[in-house]
């Protein structure tokens, strides 16, 4: 069971840097992305923000991929139970990676609750895949050097 975040979503809908990969990665392993809580208000920033001349589209693209059920599905998830094991994560990762996010910490919350095993992010730059990693969920792409390095130091403190 594969969980994606905003990016990957967002990436897999628009025009970015990553979205040939995301699409290749949809094309590769034929998942069936689950569509939650945490997704809809990003993506709508996301799309207005990066794509505000096709934002319209792009929302009624993923509003008819949930609907189809065959790309994207709704995840049923007790919220108060992922947002408890986010406030967990924090409480302990945050003091040495400043720059996890609440809305990172949600999303690896709501994959290990709802059972996911791998976790597809291109979120770089917060820490939130190196997260996911602690949590033993299998991330791609592929960790960076970087955030390699930060796994190795959270085992180690």
């Amino acid at each position: 069971m594969i969980y994606a975040d905003t990016s990957f979503i967002a990436s897999a809908y628009g025009m970015d840097a990553d979205t040939a990969e995301a699409r290749q990665f949809i094309e590769a392993n034929q998942p069936r992305l689950p569509l939650g809580f945490l997704h809809w208000p990003e993506l709508a920033k996301s799309f207005w923000t990066s794509h505000p001349e096709n934002a319209e589209k792009l929302w009624d693209w993923v509003k008819l991929d949930l609907a189809g059920g065959k790309k994207l599905y709704p995840l049923e998830l007790e919220a108060d139970l992922a947002a408890r094991r986010a406030a967990g994560l924090l409480i302990h990762y945050c003091p040495r990676w400043k720059k996890l996010r609440s809305l990172d910490a949600l999303h690896v919350a709501t994959a290990v609750t709802g059972g996911f095993k791998t976790f597809v992010s291109f979120d770089t730059n917060s820490f939130q895949r190196t997260l996911a990693a602690t949590q033993k969920l299998k991330v791609w792409p592929p960790l960076t050097a970087a955030e390699n390095l930060a796994l190795k130091s959270s085992s180690l403190g």
